[in-house]
């Protein structure tokens, strides 16, 4: 057979063979289970990243569970390609259309991408290319035909690449190669997806390939091997034959993967095998497929041995500890750059009074008045005696008090300024839940508030935007991706309800920066704020999650009434921002959560929740100047027509694993006994920054744990290895907010 080198083929040299023989045989390779599978994720903001993950039972699918994310990640040029070619060899085609070729050693602690060597050359003439995972290299050219290499020794990375065909652009699998939105192969097999349109599902198509004889290597035509792709759905990928992923959308999050095996027409193994799948995707190719030993651990490289062992984990079944007195309101202001808002007046109102009267302006109930101290800092009793309205409300949110802090005031140059901050509180003889949920609220809500500039499109009531705006909000795209990646950071100090961020300094009024401007109290003061609710909306919040690795299930509760605090936002100008946050406390007139997930299962767990925008109105300076606000706010349980009492949120499972363990504090760790369980059931939760995008504002929430609201493992009865836990926050026998399995 002649054969042209790759250095002839750069420089435009190419010959076309008229016979050919069968690619080189290689050795023999036992099958695999554990196969490494690559993303290239481009949807973040600092450019490109590959992530690795774990195909643990390629050959099911992993029907009973999911890619495992290792924590792994390399970075890699928004702009450049990969693909795979077996035994952990990694092509790249680079922005300027160099063919490099790396290694992965991260198993062994080394780097995901260990350059190998770097052919040289512009391989931009090719719109995509793959590998059958041995040593075939297949090139779609821009002028549509299809350029098949060798590689010699494909297991090194380094052997020379050889063009050894050309298949004519009319060829009918070269015709669905270049109408494809994504191809792969799995040793001499190629797959051709081809998403859903409009009015019918797209398919997945298999041709083999084959070098013997003349005419089409791809003699036997096409055989359809998964039917039903829908629009959404345009990356697929094989670990080895006879097992295939796809990557679309479900109703609530993009990004899901679904698992297909068996022979034409393969069916679903399992629907939502993995989540976050942004990008391309290419699995390290094995040529047999193997299901991994049900006792064997998973592993993404060799976990440290531990010098001490972590204690047993042991369900605290003590009383849960008494409540702090939750019977007074406090807070504390600060001006823009952070120093003290000293000697203002605070106002404290009654927030609940308004739900359900949509119509109607309806003016807040005073429940007392202050005077900052010199450090900002502010405390108002609850009355010992509740106005009727405000003890109907506080009885509809299992005794607890909403409230709303405001403090008014001028800078030295004359702008006026305005504080906020939504504060909870509970009379004594309150229930012992109630009292907890307070506690847990001001933990939330314990950062000062910034007085913030009044300018002067507040004087007039807003254009609120249309649903196809506040989708188009960082917020909202946010809630369709569908891992958690704010976990507990800080949100954003501003957020826009229509774009991915505000622009501009709000502190910056008329070319004067107040941020640092003393305020002194305003002469004639401010008035009551009256409100009128101007939009509801039904959304699921995240409220708990739950973890399950190896051998393990995971249980989630959230029964009888909500048990959450939910962040209240706030807008100032054109800008959104947290002021605190409420407690929810209505009554739930259903069970929810999951049971006895898992293995390899870790997923948040969401309620429907409705939320009002409130227009507020206030008057100062003797009523002579009127101002409008807005806020979004979190109100009682409210399963929406048709809808579910709960549901499955985002995916959290890339916070447990080997990784993961190995980095977690020791103190935290602890471990389950085989058949045994361990919950959490008191305290409060970590906080879930992303909780829920309402009106296309973000706002985080936490729950207080108790009996009817908890996180749970069970172990199974495998004893070859140790059912490890720990705590996010704390050990977990104190206050860890979460616990994580491994």
């Amino acid at each position: 057979m002649h054969m042209v080198c790759m250095t002839a083929l750069l420089a435009g040299s190419i010959a076309v063979p008229t016979a050919f023989s069968a690619p080189t045989a290689q050795a023999a390779e036992a099958c695999r289970s554990g196969i490494p599978t690559y993303v290239h994720d481009v949807s973040g903001e600092s450019g490109g990243v590959l992530r690795k993950y774990l195909d643990w039972d390629p050959l099911t699918g992993n029907a009973a569970g999911a890619l495992l994310d290792t924590g792994e990640t390399a970075p890699l040029e928004t702009y450049s390609e990969f693909f795979t070619g077996g035994r952990g060899i990694i092509y790249v085609k680079t922005p300027e259309g160099a063919l490099k070729t790396y290694k992965d050693n991260s198993a062994t602690g080394g780097s995901m991408l260990t350059p190998v060597r770097d052919y040289g050359g512009n391989w931009n003439a090719y719109e995509r290319m793959w590998s059958t995972g041995d040593n075939r290299i297949f090139a779609l050219h821009q002028d549509g035909v299809l350029d098949v290499y060798a590689v010699a020794n494909p297991s090194s990375g380094s052997g020379d690449i050889t063009k050894v065909r050309t298949v004519p652009r009319n060829d009918p699998a070269v015709v669905a190669i270049a109408q494809a939105d994504d191809v792969w192969s799995a040793g001499q097999v190629v797959y051709t997806l081809r998403r859903g349109v409009v009015d019918r599902y797209g398919e997945v198509k298999a041709w083999r390939y084959s070098e013997i004889g003349f005419g089409s290597p791809f003699p036997n035509g096409s055989t359809t091997v998964v039917t039903g792709v829908d629009i959404k759905t345009r990356v697929g990928w094989s670990p080895g034959p006879g097992t295939i992923y796809t990557v679309g959308d479900n109703p609530d999050y993009t990004g899901i993967a679904t698992s297909y095996t068996g022979a034409a027409i393969m069916s679903v193994a399992n629907p939502d095998v993995g989540a976050g799948i942004y990008g391309d995707v290419h699995a390290d190719i094995a040529s047999c497929l193997a299901s991994p030993s049900p006792e064997i651990k998973p592993s993404v490289r060799p976990v440290p041995p531990e010098t001490e062992t972590p204690p047993k984990a042991v369900t605290d079944g003590s009383p849960d500890p008494s409540p702090q007195d939750p019977t007074q309101f406090s807070g504390e202001f600060v001006l823009g750059d952070g120093s003290p808002a000293a000697g203002l007046p605070v106002r404290v109102e009654a927030l609940d009074v308004t739900s359900g009267s949509s119509d109607d302006e309806v003016q807040l109930i005073t429940l007392g008045t202050t005077v900052t101290a010199p450090d900002g800092t502010w405390t108002v009793p609850l009355p010992p005696i509740l106005p009727a309205i405000v003890k109907r409300a506080a009885a509809g949110n299992g005794g607890i008090v909403n409230a709303m802090a405001s403090v008014n005031g001028k800078t030295s140059s004359g702008h006026m300024m305005r504080g906020t901050h939504m504060v909870t509180a509970a009379p004594a003889a309150a229930p012992a839940t109630a009292r907890a949920l307070v506690a847990a609220a001001a933990e939330d809500g314990s950062e000062p508030s910034k007085m913030r500039p009044v300018t002067d499109d507040m004087r007039k009531e807003q254009a609120q935007p249309t649903v196809a705006q506040t989708n188009l909000s960082w917020a909202s795209k946010d809630e369709e991706v569908s891992v958690d990646l704010l976990g507990d950071k800080p949100l954003p100090e501003y957020q826009s309800d229509t774009a991915q961020g505000p622009q501009g300094d709000p502190y910056v009024i008329d070319g004067v920066d107040t941020k640092s401007l003393a305020v002194t109290p305003m002469d004639g003061g401010c008035d009551k704020t009256s409100e009128k609710i101007i939009g509801n909306q039904i959304k699921y919040t995240t409220v708990a999650e739950g973890h399950a690795y190896w051998d393990a299930k995971a249980t989630v509760d959230y029964d009888s009434k909500l048990s959450s605090s939910v962040e209240v936002a706030v807008k100032t100008g054109t800008k959104w921002t947290i002021e605190g946050s409420v407690a929810l406390g209505s009554a739930m007139s259903d069970a929810s959560g999951y049971t006895n997930k898992g293995p390899y299962f870790a997923k948040q767990w969401k309620v429907p929740i409705e939320y009002t925008k409130i227009r507020e109105k206030w008057t100062c300076n003797y009523g002579r100047d009127t101002f409008y606000r807005y806020k979004i706010m979190g109100g009682k349980y409210k399963v929406p027509f048709g809808g579910a009492v709960g549901k499955s949120g985002k995916d959290v499972s890339n916070r447990d694993g080997s990784v993961n363990y190995s980095n977690s504090p020791k103190t935290h760790r602890a471990w389950v006994e085989a058949g045994s369980y361990f919950q959490i059931s008191k305290n409060r939760s970590t906080k879930w920054s992303g909780s829920v995008s309402a009106f296309g504002v973000k706002l985080g929430a936490s729950t207080q744990y108790d009996r009817d609201h908890k996180q749970r493992i069970t172990a199974g009865n495998k004893k070859n290895a140790r059912h490890d836990i720990w705590g996010k926050n704390d050990r977990i026998s104190g206050k860890p907010g979460v616990f994580y399995s491994y």
